[in-house]
């Protein structure tokens, strides 16, 4: 799925490909042709890492939530496994079209192919091409009007803090091992939400004393394992960020959406309000960059927010509250062309008042409800010409709500409570050519 620092602020379209290729712009741009007034550049990146796994496998009766690093795990319950994947942002071709109509009148399009170099484990299975960024936009002094598929509003600075500190050329969490189809998570599951690339119209102020406001109307999404399946509004979406020359960068953000739904045999219809808040910075000192942040709402997975998932809702279409942060620490060693960085995440889900209550010595009671992730990073990060290496460990803790368990022998006797909890442990080394 993931660095310009001035860039990432001053224009409210870029996407995180766009932002993070290249170093110093916001991405290498490389002309290819010009034709009354057309300007038509490209730029992108191949990419390819081993990631390897080490730990426990998901804990009984866990695996149906599809939370946690879900594998096959041997009979004693471990889990070692080895994947060859995309990186947190995966491979891009991209083209860019501009013209200036007037001074004061300027049209940009936009074109980019994210590929996959792998998705499942069958041999010789092919791999996807996904047109995430598929958009055009018009500016001038008044601002900025986008419309198309680009990187959505809400948790797009917390993403680009994680991209510019420390997973842009490398993985972070995997998010899966069966499936590597799309990008790695960066630390997404673990307080960064991953805005995703939605359809979408978005208008940007012109940039103020460093200030840029931007407000966009997205394709609505669905929830329909919760019953949720109507969408009467757009999801509205809204970013401000502040950039003081290029050392502190600022942000909030924030969505709301309506959803409702009937369900099956019902006669009350359902309304709920999806919303959330993201609020973060970052800082960059010489050689130091320290960025991260935090934010809480409702209808929320740990990776993303309105996702289809029974983590996100009830089966009553009572929307869970979820909140977390993330913050990360990266050192410059110019000489080297070498960076270290490093940091924590969290993620925590809470029960709705239809979940199965905390259980007791006397109550045997299973939510099977994911309740928080802690995820720990390291890495290295080597740049030579146009090839970034990366040298990666991550470790991902995953906790799960108390589970009560009878015991078989003596049915009414004592109940057991345990904690379910999962940890594995991720090298992940690879590169990153870009253009």
């Amino acid at each position: 799925m993931t660095r310009g620092t001035k860039s990432i602020l001053m224009v409210s379209t870029l996407s995180l490909a766009t932002v993070l290729i290249g170093s110093g712009p916001a991405y290498a741009e490389i002309p290819l042709v010009q034709n009354d007034g057309w300007r038509l550049t490209t730029d992108g990146r191949v990419n390819a890492f081993l990631s390897m796994a080490e730990g426990k496998g998901l804990p009984d009766q866990s695996e149906n939530l599809g939370e946690g690093v879900a594998d096959v795990a041997t009979s004693t319950g471990d889990l070692h496994d080895a994947r060859i994947r995309n990186g947190f942002i995966m491979s891009i071709l991209g083209f860019t079209g501009q013209k200036e109509v007037s001074p004061n009148f300027k049209v940009t399009t936009r074109v980019a192919l994210w590929m996959n170099i792998g998705g499942t484990r069958t041999k010789s299975t092919a791999a996807l091409v996904d047109p995430r960024e598929l958009y055009g936009k018009v500016e001038g002094g008044w601002g900025s009007v986008l419309g198309g598929s680009a990187l959505s509003l809400f948790g797009r600075g917390g993403i680009l803090v994680d991209a510019d500190i420390a997973h842009g050329y490398g993985m972070g969490f995997p998010c899966t091992i069966r499936d590597t189809s799309g990008g790695a998570c960066g630390m997404s599951g673990f307080g960064a939400p991953f805005p995703g690339f939605d359809p979408g119209f978005v208008y940007a102020t012109p940039r103020i004393g460093g200030l840029q406001i931007s407000v966009g109307l997205y394709d609505p999404a669905t929830i329909e394992n919760a019953t949720l399946g109507r969408t009467p509004l757009p999801r509205f979406e809204g970013e401000a960020n502040f950039d003081l020359k290029d050392k502190l960068r600022l942000f909030g953000s924030g969505f709301w959406q309506v959803l409702e739904g009937t369900p099956a045999g019902g006669t009350k219809n359902l309304h709920v309000n999806a919303w959330g808040v993201q609020a973060g910075g970052m800082l960059s000192l010489g050689p130091i960059m320290l960025g991260g942040a935090a934010f809480e709402g409702a209808g929320f997975s740990p990776v993303n927010y309105l996702e289809e998932s029974v983590v996100t809702a009830d089966s009553n279409g009572v929307l869970r509250d979820a909140h977390g942060g993330f913050a990360l620490l990266g050192v410059l060693i110019d000489s080297l062309h070498l960076k270290v960085a490093g940091g924590a995440g969290l993620f925590h889900l809470d029960k709705t008042k239809n979940d199965p209550p905390q259980p007791t010595t006397t109550m045997a009671t299973n939510p099977n409800l994911i309740k928080q992730n802690l995820g720990m990073t390291i890495g290295l990060y080597q740049t030579t010409g146009p090839v970034h290496f990366a040298l990666e460990y991550f470790r991902a803790e995953h906790t799960w709500y108390d589970r009560g368990i009878a015991n078989a022998a003596d049915p009414t006797g004592p109940v057991s409570i345990v904690t379910p909890k999962q940890t594995v442990n991720f090298v992940n080394a690879g590169m990153t050519i870009a253009w």
